[in-house]
């Protein structure tokens, strides 16, 4: 009997342990944004984010809790703080400095100890976070940069169609001003006779006239083809017919007024024709002149 009231003791004491266990870690600070040695904040609205493992939200502390926090520079002047909460994430608290930062400079947040939640715990130790701004003097100046680069790479882009446009325009004027030679200011210019220029331009002129014919022979033959290619497609498509059909053929017995006046023509000739006729077949009235000179 007692040793089971031994046995029965000794658990209900290891139960209290552990449980005694679970609830002594108390409130801690589990990370911060920023983070602790950071360098890359900006100095403009800076607020540092504070992650806990309990609920540190609760209305009734947070008045206690505002003078849990202390922003320093780096000459351990004061800035002034505030803390906000957010009732979605309970967890957190930010701390927003009352004024913007100077670029390169390294501060420090100081949290207490006797930063505490709702239910009494505290914190227990003071927290320390070292912060430091970015240097905006460098960022403008990598920005300058690739904006520099920018505008070189617009520039070279510019330059190099204008060059391409103006070599185009040169070779068209100097096609033209070689198809238009003045022979005159030719042979004086190279001393020769005018026949003698006039011949070389005009040999110029058929060589440039049949490079211009050969040019657009080969547009022509490049615009035949594909017109080629277009009525192939088209003529594939097309059906053929051996000539007009009569609407017979159908099996219609319509008789349009056209074909029925060509009916009433020819049976009208027709009768004619059967009743005979006092003028000879083919006979003028030169040729009856002739026979009655020859009679």
């Amino acid at each position: 009997m007692k040793r089971a009231g031994t046995i029965v003791s000794l658990t209900i004491l290891m139960i209290l342990m552990s449980f005694s266990f679970c609830f002594a870690s108390g409130l801690e600070l589990l990370d911060s944004y920023p983070k602790d040695g950071s360098n890359d904040a900006r100095p403009e609205n800076f607020l540092v984010k504070l992650y806990f493992n309990e609920d540190v939200s609760a209305k009734e502390v947070q008045a206690a809790n505002e003078s849990a926090f202390t922003f320093k520079d780096s000459k351990g002047k004061e800035l002034k703080v505030r803390a906000l909460y957010d009732a979605k994430k309970p967890n957190e608290i930010w701390v927003l400095v009352g004024k913007t930062l100077d670029s390169d400079s390294s501060y420090k947040l100081y949290i207490s100890g006797d930063l505490k939640m709702a239910n009494g715990d505290t914190l227990g130790e003071d927290k320390v976070i070292s912060l430091k701004t970015r240097n905006l003097s460098t960022d403008n100046n990598v920005n300058m940069g690739l904006m520099g680069v920018m505008m070189v790479g617009m520039i070279v882009f510019t330059s190099m169609s204008a060059k391409r446009q103006l070599k185009k325009h040169e070779e068209e004027e100097k096609a033209t001003s070689d198809a238009k030679v003045n022979p005159y200011k030719l042979a004086k210019e190279t001393g020769t006779s005018v026949e003698d220029a006039v011949a070389k331009t005009e040999k110029e002129r058929q060589k440039a006239r049949a490079q211009a014919e050969k040019k657009n022979k080969g547009k022509a033959q490049t615009s035949a083809i594909t017109t080629a290619t277009i009525d192939t497609e088209s003529a594939s498509d097309a059906k053929k017919v051996t000539g007009p059909r009569p609407i017979s053929v159908t099996g219609s017995t319509y008789i349009t007024g056209r074909k029925e006046k060509a009916e009433k023509e020819r049976e009208k000739n027709a009768g004619k024709a059967s009743a005979g006729t006092t003028r000879p077949k083919n006979a003028t009235g030169k040729s009856k002149n002739k026979k009655s000179n020859k009679k």
